[in-house]
C-alpha cells in the first residue's frame, strides 16, 4: 500500500513546499515496509520448504467460483436438473419404442449362442432340465442375456430370399425355356407373408394373452424369439422344393410345419394351461391355426 501511494504523496509535498527531511522520512518508511514484506515472504517459503508439499502459487486475481454443469443448466424455475448424463439416461416410458437404445440389448448376442439356438429349435422333442416340455424357453432362451431379436430377424430375412429364389427355380422346372419369366413379385409376397408370421402373429398373440389374462408370465420378447426360431425348419424344406416333385413339396413343407408347430405348442402349452381351460384351448387353437395358414401360404402361393 505504501509503494502505491508514495509517488502521490511526494508530488503533494513538493507542491506544498515540504522540506527534504520530510521526503527522506517518507522514503525510509516505504523502504521499511517493503523490507518487512520481503521478510514475510522468505519466512513463508522457509516453512513450505520444511514440508513435503510445494508452495502454492500466488494468485494473480481473486478466485472466481466456477459454476458446475448442474448449476449452470438450471431451469427457469431455479431447480437444477439431474446430474445423470442425458445420453445415458433410460428412454422415456412413453416413447421407448422409438428409441434404438431400447432394442440394443436384444441384438447383443454372440454367434455361438445364436447357432446353438438355431440347432435347438430343431430339437423340439427334448424336455427341459425340470422335466417340462418347454425345453427351448427354459434351457435355451434363458442362457446369455435372455431372448434375442438378432436370430429371429436374420432367420426371417434368410427365409424370405430362400423362398423367393427356390420358388422361381421350381417354376422354371415346370415351364418351357421360351415361356419362363422370372417372377420378381414373389420376393414382395414372401416378404410380407413371412414377416407377418414372424412379427405380426407374436404381437397379436401377446395382446390376446394379456386381454384374456392367460399370458402366465410369457413376455413379448420370449414369444417373438420363439416364433422367429420356429421358422428354422422351413429353410431345409424350401431347399428340398428345388426338386421337381409335387409330392415332395407337400411332404417337406408339411413336416417343417409340424416341427414348427410342435416347438411353439410344447413351449407355450404349460404356461397357457395354467389359466382357465376355455381360454387355454382357444389360444392353443389360435397358435395351431396360424401354423396351418403359414403352411398353406407357402405351398399354394410359391410352390403351387
Amino acid at each position: 500500500l505504501a509503494s502505491k501511494f508514495t509517488p502521490i504523496l511526494l508530488d503533494v509535498m513538493s507542491f506544498g513546499g515540504v522540506t527534504d527531511d520530510a521526503n527522506d522520512l517518507l522514503l525510509q518508511t516505504t523502504t521499511t515496509s517493503t523490507t518487512a514484506n520481503d521478510a514475510d515472504d522468505d519466512l513463508l517459503n522457509t516453512e513450505w520448504a520444511k514440508s513435503d508439499a510445494p508452495p502454492p502459487p500466488a494468485p494473480l486475481l481473486d478466485p472466481v467460483p466456477m459454476s458446475t454443469p448442474a448449476s449452470s443448466a438450471k431451469t427457469a424455475g431455479g431447480s437444477a436438473p439431474s446430474s445423470q448424463d442425458p445420453q445415458l439416461a433410460p428412454p422415456s416410458s412413453l416413447c421407448w419404442c422409438f428409441d434404438l437404445r431400447s432394442y440394443q440389448p436384444y441384438f447383443d448376442v454372440s454367434t455361438s449362442l445364436v447357432t446353438k439356438r438355431i440347432v435347438s429349435s430343431l430339437q423340439f422333442y427334448k424336455q427341459a432340465s425340470t422335466g417340462s416340455p418347454d425345453y427351448f424357453v427354459q434351457d435355451v432362451l434363458s442362457q446369455g442375456s435372455g431372448p434375442d431379436a438378432y436370430g429371429p430377424f436374420w432367420i426371417t430375412m434368410t427365409l424370405v430370399f430362400v423362398v423367393s429364389v427356390t420358388s422361381n427355380i421350381s417354376k422354371w422346372f415346370y415351364a418351357s425355356t421360351e415361356d419362363f419369366e422370372s417372377d420378381l413379385t414373389s420376393l414382395v409376397h414372401a416378404l410380407w407373408i413371412i414377416y407377418t408370421f414372424s412379427f405380426g402373429i407374436p404381437t397379436v398373440s401377446y395382446l390376446a394373452l394379456r386381454c384374456l389374462n392367460a399370458n402366465a408370465g410369457i413376455s413379448f420378447m420370449t414369444l417373438f424369439s420363439l416364433y422367429g426360431y420356429s421358422l428354422t425348419p422351413y429353410l431345409p424344406a424350401c431347399l428340398l422344393c428345388l426338386i421337381p416333385s409335387t409330392a415332395l413339396h407337400w411332404v417337406s413343407l408339411l413336416l417343417a410345419s409340424c416341427a414348427s408347430t410342435a416347438l411353439i405348442l410344447r413351449n407355450l402349452m404349460g404356461p397357457i394351461m395354467e389359466s382357465e381351460e376355455t381360454k387355454a384351448r382357444a389360444m392353443l387353437g389360435w397358435f395351431a391355426g396360424c401354423q396351418v395358414i403359414m403352411f398353406l401360404c407357402l405351398k399354394l402361393v410359391f410352390y403351387g
